[in-house]
């Protein structure tokens, strides 16, 4: 693994990031809704935003918008706004934690937090073949096993948002199936 070049803000930047993993992966895989999915979706969100504006501040590498995504150093480029992206997507999703009554609220939820969980992955990716000795040579810049890599956390993405959003649907018709029983039988 190639760290020699990483600055202090470059390792608060992968803790951050790692915690986010960690902490985002397991709230995809466990129950919803209860208080140690909350706990780890503020985890989730604080280190979220502390990997995303620390995001900000490294300037070692990036794909210049302004230059047809000419790579080079000292560029606010590419990975910058996907870091600004994610950044937005995690503020949606927590923002809307708190307002899921109401049908819109309840399916940006998961959708902004799976979009931004998506981010953080492709971000991982990235890193993984430019730290990594072993993947190095494999991941050149428009290297084909970047791009399936990329592709395979896309299809994963996918899949969630639409498993999420059957389950938002099923919760909200049972919901409203139950209220509808509850209040005929009260009359």
């Amino acid at each position: 693994m190639d760290m020699h070049d990483v600055s202090s803000i470059g390792w608060v930047h992968s803790i951050a990031s790692t915690i986010a993993l960690l902490a985002g992966g397991w709230n995809i895989l466990a129950a919803k809704g209860t208080g140690t999915h909350g706990f780890r979706g503020r985890l989730y969100v604080w280190s979220m935003i502390a990997a995303n504006v620390l995001a900000f501040f490294i300037y070692r590498f990036d794909l210049d918008v302004t230059r047809s995504f000419k790579p080079g150093p000292d560029v606010f480029g590419v990975f910058h706004w996907l870091a600004a992206a994610a950044l937005f997507f995690t503020l949606w999703g927590y923002y809307a934690s708190v307002r899921q009554k109401k049908a819109f609220w309840a399916y940006s939820h998961p959708v902004a937090m799976v979009l931004s969980y998506y981010l953080l992955l492709g971000g991982l990716v990235n890193e993984l073949f430019a730290r990594v000795l072993v993947l190095r040579p494999l991941g050149r810049f428009g290297s084909p096993a970047i791009g399936l890599s990329q592709f395979a956390v896309c299809v994963a993405t996918v899949v969630l948002l639409l498993l999420f959003t059957v389950k938002v649907w099923r919760c909200r018709r049972t919901n409203r199936v139950s209220q509808a029983a509850q209040e005929s039988s009260a009359a």
